[in-house]
């Protein structure tokens, strides 16, 4: 079975940080949630199992959040509390078939849950850790405001937050460097803990990366299950061009993840009916560019993955972006990545159009060929078995 150079705290780190990265306020949120809960869940004696298990959680803890108007509601330090659980039920609704994060599912819940003695541990960490983030002024001097933090939490403790939590919060604030450690990135969480540390297996990382495409696809009414739809697209030629099933497995989750950057792309754009305008078209560019640097970053054995999944909108001709790579630099799978996101695009229905006839995706592709954009023998391949290309589209409807 082939595993991946890569770790689960790295993968989800940079899956996580994809929806950070398209509101400044909320940058690194979720790093600096799991930077505050493991030190609470330190401080309350948490065993090594439970703190990875916080880890996570805290890690994964917004999942649920679809559109930067539900992350403005959370900016709230209160926020109304029906306005809150729907990203929380969202987020256990996609954790609970991924079995590497079932047992988070609960945890992501209750996340944002006042305290009750029923209350668990976790998710009470959890809830506290996300407000002391969204209390901190990121413009001001972190330890010029401890005072206030502290102030606050103690009023509310035993009513909104637990008692033993914002009592470990009162000590571990003591220390300037767990606020420094906050303000300049330098996130203590899995440093040197074997226990959060595991090697994915490429059935894991398809697992997740299943996860980030529904999450993708979720945020456009536009595009519905486009990134399924590549996967099984690739994975399907991959097989037709004679690749080992073991690649193409590979290819299938570089399809699953190639738009995994536009989650950091503006809503407006991600949902604008029809085409963009010039501004719009610039801003979209950016998401493969966060697609390469993001799979990149889960570790040294996703390097190719991020090429192959990342370069899809680069043209053999070197007018393609984000990079402007010419043929010479861009490898099988990248080509051909390219050439079925192109092909599956024109086949899938899309609100403001149907899927296009047989003859016109024929045409389009063999004008892109023209244009100098896509490979020519990967461009045929794909019009071969285009009605079989057809029919898997259809089926990911």
């Amino acid at each position: 079975m082939q595993v991946f150079e890569a770790d689960l705290i790295s993968t989800i780190r940079s899956f996580t940080r994809a929806g950070d990265i398209s509101e400044e306020s909320f940058l690194d949120h979720a790093e600096r949630v799991a930077h505050i809960a493991y030190h609470l869940g330190k401080k309350l004696a948490l065993e090594e199992a439970e703190l990875a298990e916080l880890v996570l959680s805290a890690l994964l803890h917004d999942v649920g959040i679809l559109t930067t108007e539900e992350k403005l509601v959370l900016a709230d330090r209160e926020p109304v509390r029906d306005r809150v659980s729907p990203h929380c039920r969202r987020g256990w609704q996609l954790l609970r078939p991924i079995s590497l994060f079932r047992p988070l599912a609960e945890n992501v819940l209750e996340h944002h849950d006042y305290f009750s003695p029923g209350l668990r541990l976790i998710p009470a960490i959890i809830h506290v850790a996300d407000r002391v983030d969204i209390f901190l002024d990121k413009g001001v001097y972190y330890l010029w405001q401890v005072d206030d933090i502290l102030e606050y939490f103690g009023k509310k403790k035993g009513d909104i937050f637990s008692p033993d939590v914002v009592e470990a919060l009162e000590h571990i604030a003591r220390a300037p460097s767990f606020w420094l450690d906050l303000r300049y990135g330098n996130y203590q969480y899995a440093n040197g803990r074997a226990s959060f540390r595991r090697t994915l297996t490429i059935a894991e990382l398809e697992e997740i990366a299943h996860l980030m495409a529904r999450i993708v696809d979720a945020k456009s009414p536009w595009t519905g299950d486009h990134s399924e739809g590549v996967a099984a697209v690739a994975e399907f030629l991959a097989h037709k061009l004679g690749m080992s099933p073991e690649k193409a497995r590979v290819i299938k989750v570089a399809g699953l993840l190639h738009d995994i950057g536009k989650l950091a792309v503006p809503d407006e754009v991600l949902m604008h009916p029809g085409g963009l305008n010039r501004s719009q078209r610039a801003l979209m560019q950016q998401h493969t560019y966060h697609t390469y640097h993001l799979i990149r970053a889960i570790g040294p054995g996703a390097e190719q993955l991020a090429g192959w999944a990342a370069f899809h909108h680069e043209r053999l001709n070197g007018t393609g972006y984000p990079f402007g790579l010419t043929g010479a630099q861009l490898d099988l799978e990248a080509r051909l990545m390219a050439v079925v996101d192109i092909a599956q695009s024109l086949l899938e229905d899309r609100p403001y159009r149907p899927a296009m006839s047989r003859e016109k995706v024929i045409s389009i592709l063999r004008n892109n060929v023209d244009a100098g954009h896509i490979d020519p023998d990967l461009t045929e391949l794909a019009i071969t078995y285009i009605d079989e290309l057809r029919d898997i589209v259809d089926k990911h409807r």
